[in-house]
């Protein structure tokens, strides 16, 4: 997804590369995904990202990811997806685009200090962006996929924020659900470290992350039954 200020050279980025089951896909799709190597992406980029600590201003644009698996996800790679933004950047516009390869029933769920957002096709204008500004938008997405051998991954990014030729803290949750019994988590990338935690549930995971850079995660699971 790529949040663009027309006003300025100022941009937010966060493209969210697709890779599903390939059972799904049609021919041409087949031939675009044995093109791509994720895990390469993934590597590549873990040389830009830098894990910190919370910063001291709380106010950091703030990405809230809610991602539901279900059975039907497993036997076709469609994920829900629930997500905000908070503290948006006080600007007269900016553009939201999903760069999702897969997308669909995008919807504006809420906003907050914004006069406007209107919704097209695979994008949101804001207008009139004001302090302490929030947005909340619905989709389902593709992002789902088995592996060669039988796992499966939920793979997204890039995350980044970036200004001019930096790149500035940004803090992002991941709540991935998944249906107890039927799947278990086995591994992620980036793994678990200071500035990148994961909490455990039964069919849960919650992922914090605060970082400078590029972001890819890669959550690996294993089907139960």
């Amino acid at each position: 997804m790529r949040l663009k200020a027309r006003t300025m050279n100022l941009h937010f980025l966060i493209l969210l590369f697709i890779s599903l089951n390939v059972s799904a896909f049609t021919d041409a799709e087949e031939r675009w995904l044995n093109a791509i190597d994720e895990t390469d992406t993934i590597e590549k980029n873990e040389a830009k990202l830098k894990f910190i600590k919370p910063p001291l201003n709380k106010n950091t644009l703030y990405s809230i990811n809610t991602l539901t698996i279900s059975q039907k996800s497993i036997d076709d790679g469609w994920v829900d997806l629930h997500q905000c933004y908070r503290y948006l950047d006080k600007l007269p516009e900016v553009d939201i685009t999903y760069y999702y390869r897969s997308i669909k029933n995008l919807r504006l769920i809420s906003k907050k200090n914004i006069q406007s957002a209107i919704l097209n096709k695979q994008s949101i204008t804001l207008k009139n962006i004001k302090h302490n500004a929030e947005i909340c938008i619905s989709a389902e997405v593709r992002i789902f996929y088995q592996n060669p051998d039988l796992s499966f991954s939920l793979v997204n990014g890039p995350y980044h924020r970036r200004f001019l030729d930096g790149f500035y803290p940004y803090h992002v949750t991941l709540h991935i659900s998944y249906p107890e019994g039927l799947l278990s988590f086995v591994s992620s990338k980036p793994k678990q470290q200071e500035g990148f935690s994961i909490v455990r549930k039964s069919n849960e995971l919650l992922i914090d992350t605060y970082f400078e850079g590029i972001l890819n995660t890669e959550i690996k699971f294993v089907l139960l039954k």
